[in-house]
């Protein structure tokens, strides 16, 4: 196999033209896989990271061996996409196994990282046998306040020269933040320094609760909505999305029922760090244990949970801003522990957008709800 066959790919176009090959049906064609949870970080906002020495943790995680059982099962089912996040996938010492393994199977590989931990024994890897994408996370544009998100001295420094190491190398690389009230002001010095790269850039700014429990929302550092929708409104590729939704939806003439009406568990399912397997990152109840059942039933099993229905009467169901809301299951599960319960950030967030939407191009908005009622 030449490893290096597919280096010329655009991700996305390639993307949207095999997902519309397989419409129609459920395939599992790409996971993400959480290698750990522990990370060399200690980030502001993170809703998943514990302490890299972290010995409880460690202990829970896969051992290489079963990793390698589980990509065998993968690659049986027909996965083509693999996704290898943590935590920080970097801190475990059996990463270099795991990676190439994965690629020898044919899985093409994203590596998402914060990219502190990059060795030359990992960069001359993954220029031998080249991943599909390498996706560095960056929290700001200056060490000050990359480093009050992190809160790791000296860690802006190793970021960025990974970068550099990852570029010379000729490796292919997206940027990406979480925008939140320590970095937004250096919003634009950031996709700055990637254009001038000449690499992807891309933020989210809606903080999620830690997964596990300890702690609520990252309330002190998240961004007022308004401040959100109005970074979004300047910046002319998330404008264009929207335009673009608005477009797709105008033409649809009945309302999505479903209470998974994203594409969790359609085109793909996320893994944890012990194995087990649920609809997306952010739903991770119910959990199938793939150490104690095989992935095809565990994938059938979430084939039925994307056919529940919403509830006929619920505020989301008849709302006709729900178009362009940040809602999911995912929020309503962390906030209320149900699938379907309004969680009043994202109805703020959503009508915010729509208002926005409407002030970029009022008439599509227009058709969309028309429609829809």
């Amino acid at each position: 196999m030449d490893c290096n066959a597919y280096q010329s790919i655009d991700l996305e176009e390639w993307g949207e033209a095999f997902s519309a090959s397989l419409e129609g049906g459920r395939y599992p064609v790409s996971v993400t896989m959480e290698l750990t949870n522990r990370c060399n970080l200690n980030c502001a906002h993170c809703y998943i990271n514990q302490p890299a020495n972290d010995p409880v943790a460690r202990q829970r995680e896969l051992t290489t061996a079963q990793v390698k059982r589980i990509i065998d099962d993968m690659v049986t089912a027909g996965v083509l996409f693999l996704t290898l996040t943590g935590g920080e996938p970097l801190l475990r010492p059996d990463f270099a196994e795991i990676y190439t393994y994965a690629r020898e199977k044919g899985l093409l590989v994203i590596l998402f990282t914060n990219g502190t931990l990059l060795s030359d024994e990992i960069l001359r890897l993954l220029v031998d046998i080249r991943p599909f994408s390498i996706d560095i996370s960056i929290y700001g544009a200056t060490a000050p306040v990359f480093e009050r998100v992190t809160r790791l001295p000296g860690s802006f420094a190793r970021c960025y020269k990974a970068i550099d190491r990852v570029l010379e190398a000729g490796l292919p690389l997206t940027l990406k933040t979480e925008l939140m009230t320590l970095n937004a002001h250096e919003l634009e010095p950031m996709k700055a320094f990637a254009e001038r790269l000449g690499v992807k850039f891309r933020y989210d700014g809606l903080l999620w609760p830690r997964i596990d429990g300890r702690g609520e929302f990252p309330r002190a550092v998240q961004l007022p909505l308004e401040t959100l929708v109005a970074f979004d409104g300047q910046d002319t590729d998330r404008a264009d999305a929207v335009i673009d939704e608005l477009e797709r939806l105008k033409d649809l003439k009945t309302r999505d029922t479903r209470v998974f009406s994203c594409g969790a568990g359609l085109r793909g399912f996320h893994l944890d760090s012990e194995g087990r397997m649920s609809i997306c990152m952010m739903v991770r109840q119910p959990a199938y244990n793939l150490l104690e059942m095989p992935l095809i039933e565990a994938w059938e099993a979430l084939g039925k949970l994307r056919e529940m229905k919403r509830n006929t009467v619920s505020k989301c169901q008849s709302c006709t801003t729900n178009i362009l809301c940040s809602h999911c299951p995912g929020w309503s599960l962390a906030v209320h522990h149900d699938f379907e319960s309004v969680v009043e950030f994202t109805c703020e967030h959503g009508l915010l957008r729509s208002k926005n939407a409407i002030n970029i191009k009022n008439h599509l908005i227009t058709e969309v709800i028309e429609n829809y009622e």
